[in-house]
């Protein structure tokens, strides 16, 4: 050490300590500047910010590594004085980028809000995935940043759910990724740590189950009119029973009109329940009759939804319309909206259907779905070009034949049997004229 060098080592018989000026930045954020700095602001007569807003030296005491040696000791107490100088420097600007971060960090349930106006506002199903969102949001929580839902986080909402389905579980995962890829789109935020990650697979059958021409028959003949009965019956037990009336209410759901339209245009049932006057035309300039969907799950893909409506459906649709028919065919009579959920009358349609039929509907064929899918298949088995398949993906308001193909169509052994009846390599004369070729002179 030169004698130039100011003395940090200090200490009597034997015991040598390091006793070096650490400089402290502005605004350091140790724990010994909020006892120090207001001292000297004190002593020195300046303001508090101004002693604040500039370096400080304070002298801090360590035992020396080398309690018996002053050059090794003055040695150790240059290098202590630069490590804590450059430990103090990091601490502020740690501190100083957390800052900026909490004034720039977006909230999580900022980005939720966003998504959530989004669905609303494209008419997205936000009633079904509503409260969907609103576990994922308490899970992760309204005020995190959304930066900090990292891989770790998404592993504990999977874990959250790890004893539900698989379905539950995929789509407690798309929907959070849906959440940040729709903010990262409409640059809330710059990106997210989650993009790219895998969400869990869950195995599905994708093979149609269409009911056969017999069970379709079965359902909305002699069991549609067995259900019917019950429920007149009912009603006028609800009619005549004044005492319990308030307990009991009558059954008012048109189960028939909302089986022909999913039988008899293949709509989904979310369009057929909110089925409008204004989405039919009864016998155009040409005599037909047509369905033509305002809304649907493709709409914003540019699909139209369109179709014919076949003779029984149009006649059931004429015997119900009022005379001046407009908004929905079925309200529900109760609220005057749209119906939502049918499954105790479908369930009880299905009872008497599987009585009649003396076995079990299980799997796809015990769903209301699944007048879709066998709708599809009847028709597209009547299909005698690539034209009249097309016609039927029109009618579906799906985006492509392959996929309406691989859900709904289920084109059987027998029917491929058909198709290939008669089949051979054509066959050409060639005597006639059109064919002979000349002689070789």
């Amino acid at each position: 050490m030169y004698k130039s060098e100011p003395d940090y080592v200090t200490g009597r018989r034997g015991r040598l300590d390091l006793y070096p000026w650490v400089t402290h930045p502005p605004f350091c954020v140790c724990a010994l500047c909020p006892t120090h700095r207001p001292r000297t602001a004190e002593k020195s007569g300046k303001s508090i910010e101004e002693v604040w807003s500039a370096p400080l030296d304070i002298r801090i005491r360590r035992d020396s590594p080398y309690p018996t040696n002053r050059k090794l000791s003055a040695a150790a107490a240059l290098l202590l004085k630069a490590d804590e100088e450059k430990r103090l420097a990091e601490a502020v600007a740690k501190a100083d980028a957390e800052r900026r971060a909490r004034q720039t960090a977006v909230s999580f349930g900022h980005v939720v809000a966003a998504y959530r106006r989004y669905l609303t506002a494209n008419n997205k199903n936000y009633r079904g995935s509503g409260a969907l969102i609103d576990n994922i949001e308490w899970f992760i929580g309204s005020h995190r940043d959304v930066m900090a839902v990292d891989i770790t986080i998404y592993r504990e909402l999977l874990a959250e759910v790890a004893l539900m389905s698989a379905e539950t579980r995929r789509h407690h995962a798309s929907t959070l990724l849906a959440i940040l890829n729709h903010a990262r789109a409409e640059r809330i935020i710059p990106s997210h740590q989650l993009e790219g990650v895998r969400v869990p697979r869950v195995p599905h059958d994708d093979e149609p189950q269409p009911w056969s021409q017999h069970e379709v028959a079965v359902i909305m003949g002699p069991a549609m009119a067995e259900y019917e009965r019950e429920q007149a019956a009912w009603n006028a037990l609800v009619a005549k029973d004044k005492k319990h009336r308030s307990l009991r209410c009558p059954s008012a759901v048109p189960l028939r009109g909302f089986c022909l339209i999913a039988y008899l245009t293949l709509m989904r049932p979310k369009n057929n329940f909110a089925l409008t006057w204004e989405e039919l035309t009864f016998r155009d300039a040409a005599g037909k009759s047509w369905f033509n969907l305002d809304q649907h799950k493709n709409v914003n893909k540019g699909i139209k939804a369109r179709g014919g409506l076949v003779v029984d459906l149009v006649n059931y649709l004429l015997s119900i319309r009022p005379k001046n028919a407009r908004g929905l065919i079925h309200p529900n009579p109760a609220t005057g909206k749209a119906y939502t959920d049918i499954r105790k009358q479908w369930r009880r349609l299905l009872t008497i259907a599987e009585r009649m039929l003396a076995y079990k509907l299980t799997g796809k064929q015990s769903e209301f779905f699944n007048f879709r899918h066998s709708g599809a298949s009847h028709i597209a088995a009547r299909a005698r070009d690539v034209k009249h398949l097309m016609g039927v993906v029109r009618m579906m308001g799906d985006t492509s034949l392959t996929t309406v193909n691989k859900h709904y169509f289920n084109i059987d052994d027998e029917i491929l049997q058909e198709i290939i009846e008669g089949w051979s390599v054509p066959e050409v004369d060639l005597f006639d004229d059109a064919y002979s070729l000349p002689l070789a002179s």
